[in-house]
């Protein structure tokens, strides 16, 4: 009698050996699923074990199934010996404890942290881990059983999370210098997204070497470098687009109509433009009032729409103009109602630019739920007012990279027309790195 065990990737590499080593007269014993050893098994899709034999004499007794000889695995390092923190080790013990209850159909998920299955795994000579690479939510793809309850399967995710993120950071940790970490805490006192942080960690790791890190001049440059491919160039009102039609849309309280009057003011004193006016915002006669006030001082028709329907004579009647300036109300981001009257709007046959106003002293989390109630825009410019109200400009970074679209306008301050400015990406990045 001849039993003899095979592991392969998937079961038909697994079944090859089986016919290249044992031929056709082969008898199948058992297969199962199998794990590697270590983290870089609970990561990785199960291996397939087969058990098979020769001895014809053995076929009536295939349903017994003969214990595999024990083979000790090659272990596993990191690329930079490291000790893994103790918690770590904590959590896998806590996850050993609740597989005991996990049903026979799925005991082999329950072996990738049975010590004494892990004895018997075969293993390849593999290349050192050199850093985590796939997300947990691939986990899904291993076959968890139907036996399963989604809660089991959260709880076990948010392990495997803990750990991933642990042994993810020790590695980064290990691959950044002082330097280069000094760097990113001024990111981060910007407030600059954590996930935009990680993908720079990423690129910085990718470019350069610990020892180009020590660098500072090498560190800030490639940073900036970086950065600058994260943002998009600005793109201000430019008359050879032939959309002459600028409409100014935002939730309530971000300055849209004063913004709309210093752009005006400036065309207008400036760049010598014939401007015309238009304003829908009828909601708050504050707000007609003020526009009418600065039409007067800059000497610019202004035109008021009750309805949808009228927007198209009011552009009409503008037909001697070069640019339109059209002012919305301003729309909270979680009234249904509010938002179709917008979208109603701005369904007209007019051919027209859009630049979604926010403010800079709103955080990144509410500035992603205005934008995701703004859904229903086929295109838009950012503009940010408020800059002197705040000492972070981490959403600038964050909405511009998130959205990839361009910041047009920034204003920074009350002053009608000085306080607005074409945006310049070079100066956010310096001010986002610490500098003056």
């Amino acid at each position: 009698m001849k039993v003899k065990r095979y592991v392969g990737e998937t079961a038909q590499e697994a079944m090859q050996k089986v016919r290249s080593d044992l031929g056709r007269d082969a008898i199948i014993l058992n297969t199962r699923k199998i794990r590697r050893k270590g983290l870089a098994g609970v990561f990785s899709k199960p291996l397939i074990e087969v058990v098979a034999t020769i001895d014809s004499d053995f076929s009536n007794k295939a349903s017994k199934q003969a214990a595999p000889p024990v083979v000790k695995p090659t272990p596993q390092h990191f690329e930079e010996e490291q000790e893994i923190p103790s918690f770590i080790n904590e959590l896998n013990a806590n996850l050993k404890q609740n597989v005991q209850n996990i049903p026979k159909s799925n005991q082999y998920m329950a072996n990738a942290y049975n010590p004494a299955v892990e004895e018997k795994v075969e293993m390849k000579p593999e290349q050192p881990l050199k850093k985590p690479a796939i997300s947990i939510d691939e986990i899904t793809e291993v076959e968890l059983g139907e036996n399963f309850s989604p809660d089991q399967i959260g709880e076990i995710k948010n392990m495997l999370t803990k750990v991933y993120d642990a042994v993810k950071v020790d590695y980064e940790s290990s691959k950044l210098s002082d330097v280069t970490k000094l760097y990113l805490e001024k990111l981060e006192k910007n407030e600059v997204d954590k996930a935009i942080i990680n993908d720079l960690k990423e690129d910085i790791i990718e470019r350069l070497s610990y020892e180009e890190q020590k660098d500072e001049k090498v560190v800030k440059n490639t940073i900036y470098t970086i950065l600058d491919g994260y943002i998009k160039d600005p793109q201000p009102y430019n008359n050879n687009q032939n959309k002459k039609v600028v409409v100014f849309i935002g939730p309530t309280g971000v300055g849209k109509t004063t913004t709309l009057a210093k752009l005006a003011a400036n065309m207008v004193l400036n760049e010598k433009k014939k401007v015309g006016l238009i304003t829908s915002d009828t909601y708050r006669i504050a707000a007609v009032e003020q526009l009418k006030t600065y039409s007067e001082i800059i000497g610019v028709p202004l035109s008021i729409i009750y309805s949808p329907a009228e927007i198209f004579n009011a552009v009409q009647n503008y037909d001697d103009k070069e640019i339109i300036l059209l002012d919305t109300a301003g729309r909270s981001h979680k009234d249904q109602y509010q938002l179709m009257e917008l979208k109603s709007l701005l369904k007209s046959s007019i051919d027209y630019e859009t630049y979604l106003v926010l403010s800079a002293t709103t955080k990144s989390s509410d500035c992603m739920e205005i934008i995701k109630s703004y859904g229903f825009l086929d295109d838009y410019k950012l503009l940010f007012t408020k800059l002197d109200e705040t000492s972070s400009l981490g959403v600038l970074l964050n909405i511009a990279y998130i959205t990839k679209r361009p910041i047009a306008y920034l204003t920074t301050g009350q002053s009608v027309p000085d306080d607005i400015e074409i945006a310049d990406k070079s100066k956010i990045i310096h001010i986002l790195m610490g500098d003056n």
